[in-house]
C-alpha cells in the first residue's frame, strides 16, 4: 500500500510541475524590427504578450537578456512603452429610461470623460430603436464631450445586446488595454443578438464589460450577469459612481501587449548581418526569438585607421611582407624535402612509422563515426532543437525539429522545403539518435558543408553550428540536457 501511495505522490508532483509549462506555451515575446541607423547603437523594437490570466506588474531590465551572434550583451537598456487604452461608452438613450435616469446617466458619461487621462480613447455609441456610433476613437475630451451632449431620447425600443456586440467587434482590433461601459436600465426590446452571443464574443476578446444602472432598476441581475461573465463589474448610479468606475479602469484594465525598446552598443565593426536573440523571462514564464540586422557603418568609421601616421602604416606593411616571406621559405624547404624521399624511394623507417599511425587513428575514428558512438556524449545531448534560416529564400524562419528524422530539399515532399536551384532534391538530412541530432549528407550534387567544411560522413550537431546547403545558411539551436 505504501508502495502505491508513493507512486502517487510523484505522478501529482510531476503533474504540477508540467502544468505551468503547457499553461504558458506559446510565443510570449517577439521582436518587430530592429534598427541600426545610429550605429554602433542598436535599437531592437518588440511586443511582450501576456498570456490569460497572467499580469506583469513589474517588467524591468532584470527580465531579459540580449545575445548578438553568440555573445551575451551585458551593457543593455530596456524601456517600456505607453499602451492606449480602448473604451466604448453605449448610452441608453431609449424612451424606456425616465427622463430623470437618462440625464442623470447621460451626466454620468460626462463626468467619467472629463476625468479621465490621455491614454483612454473612446467611442460613443447611443442605442434605442437602432445603433449609431456618434464618434471615432479619440483621445479629444472635447469631441466625446460633444457626441454625448447631442444625445436625446428617442424611441421606446432598445436594442442594448445589439449595440453591445457592434461595440465588441470595433474594439476587438484595436491593440492595447479593451472595455465597454454600458450605461442603462438593463431592458432589451428588439435586438436580434442573445445575450449569451455576447458574452461569448466579449469573453473571446478579453473585454469586460462594467454596467451603470439607475437605483431600484428592475433588470439589474440580467446586467449583473452579463457584467460578472465578461469579468467586469455593476455600478449603481449614485454619488461618486463615475471615480469608483474609473478606479477600477485603473486596476483592472491592463494591455494584452507590451511593447519594449531595447538598446546597446555593439562592438562589431563591419557590413555583415548579425544574428540578435532576445531571451525574456518572468518567474516561472521564459520565451525568446531571434532577428537578424546588418550593420550600416557610418562614413567616418574608420578615420582612426586612415589618420594614423605613414611610418606606423609601412612599418606595419613591412612586418606582413616579413611574415609572408617567411611562410613561403618554410613551405619551400618542406616540399623540397618531400619531393627527394619521393624521388630517391627511401622513405625513413621513422617517418612510414609516422604516417602508419594516423592512417590507423583515421581508420578508427572512421569506424566510430559510421556507427554513431557519440549519441550519448553530454554535449550533443538536447532536449529539443530547431534550425533557423540566416540566409535564403526565407530568412530568419524556424523549423522546428519534433520528428526523429527530418530531411532537407528542394522536393516538396521534404519535411524541410528549401526553394533553392543550387539545393538537390533531397540534399541532405538530420537523424536524432538518442538525444544527439546527426547531420547527412544524402548525395547531393553541391555537397552539404557543416561551419565551412564539407559533409564526408555523418556529424553530430552543436549548439550554433552552420549548415551550408546550396546558396543557404541555416543554423542548428538546440536546448542542452542538463546533468
Amino acid at each position: 500500500m505504501r508502495k502505491y501511495l508513493k507512486y502517487a505522490v510523484v505522478v501529482v508532483c510531476t503533474v504540477f510541475l508540467y502544468i505551468p509549462g503547457v499553461l504558458f506555451a506559446g510565443p510570449i515575446v517577439s521582436i518587430e524590427r530592429i534598427v541600426a541607423d545610429s550605429f554602433p547603437e542598436i535599437t531592437i523594437k518588440g511586443i511582450i504578450h501576456t498570456p490569460e490570466g497572467v499580469q506583469f506588474n513589474t517588467v524591468g531590465r532584470e527580465n531579459f537578456a540580449v545575445v548578438e551572434d553568440t555573445t551575451s550583451i551585458n551593457e543593455f537598456t530596456v524601456r517600456l512603452l505607453d499602451t492606449d487604452t480602448y473604451i466604448a461608452l453605449c448610452i441608453d438613450a431609449s424612451k424606456s429610461l425616465s427622463k430623470k435616469n437618462f440625464l442623470k446617466l447621460k451626466k454620468i458619461a460626462l463626468n467619467i470623460i472629463k476625468k479621465s487621462t490621455d491614454k483612454y480613447r473612446f467611442i460613443v455609441y447611443k442605442f434605442n430603436d437602432e445603433v449609431v456610433t456618434l464618434s471615432t476613437f479619440s483621445n479629444d475630451i472635447a469631441t466625446a464631450t460633444e457626441a454625448i451632449e447631442s444625445i436625446q431620447q428617442h424611441g421606446k425600443r432598445t436594442k442594448l445586446y445589439n449595440c453591445l456586440f457592434t461595440a465588441t467587434e470595433e474594439i476587438a482590433i484595436q491593440k492595447g488595454g479593451k472595455s465597454i461601459i454600458l450605461l442603462t436600465d438593463g431592458k432589451d426590446e428588439g435586438s436580434f443578438m442573445l445575450p449569451d452571443d455576447v458574452v461569448t464574443n466579449a469573453r473571446e476578446h478579453a473585454i469586460p464589460v462594467y454596467t451603470i444602472v439607475p437605483q431600484r432598476c428592475s433588470k439589474a441581475a440580467a446586467v449583473r450577469r452579463l457584467s460578472k461573465i465578461t469579468k467586469g463589474k455593476l455600478f449603481v448610479a449614485a454619488a461618486g459612481v463615475e471615480d469608483a468606475v474609473i478606479d477600477v479602469l485603473q486596476t483592472r484594465m491592463l494591455p494584452d501587449t507590451i511593447p519594449f525598446e531595447i538598446m546597446f552598443k555593439t562592438k562589431k565593426h563591419d557590413e555583415a548581418i548579425h544574428h540578435i536573440e532576445v531571451q525574456f523571462k518572468y518567474r516561472s514564464i521564459q520565451d525568446n526569438d531571434t532577428g537578424y540586422a546588418q550593420y550600416s557603418l557610418p562614413e567616418n568609421t574608420y578615420t582612426i585607421h586612415t589618420d594614423l601616421p605613414v611610418v606606423v602604416m609601412a612599418g606595419i606593411v613591412v612586418l606582413l611582407v616579413m611574415a609572408l616571406v617567411i611562410v613561403i621559405l618554410v613551405f619551400i624547404n618542406k616540399w623540397k624535402y618531400i619531393v627527394e624521399l619521393v624521388s630517391m624511394q627511401r622513405i625513413p623507417q621513422p617517418v612510414q612509422r609516422y604516417y602508419s599511425v594516423l592512417y590507423e587513428k583515421d581508420e578508427a575514428v572512421k569506424k566510430d563515426t559510421d556507427t554513431l558512438l557519440l549519441a550519448t556524449l553530454p554535449d550533443f545531448s538536447y532536449t529539443n532543437a530547431w534550425l533557423v534560416e540566416k540566409s535564403g529564400p526565407e530568412t530568419g524562419k524556424k523549423f522546428p525539429l519534433i520528428w526523429e528524422e527530418v530531411t532537407i530539399g528542394r522536393d516538396k515532399e521534404n519535411t524541410i522545403v528549401i526553394n533553392d536551384d543550387a539545393v538537390s532534391l533531397k540534399h541532405a538530412k538530420i537523424k536524432k539518435v538518442g538525444n544527439t541530432y546527426y547531420l547527412f549528407d544524402l548525395a547531393s550534387d553541391n555537397g552539404t558543408f557543416l561551419n565551412n567544411k564539407k559533409l564526408l560522413r555523418p556529424k553530430p550537431l552543436s549548439d550554433w553550428d552552420e549548415i551550408q546547403i546550396g546558396r543557404t545558411a541555416i543554423l542548428f539551436r538546440g536546448t542542452k540536457i542538463k546533468y
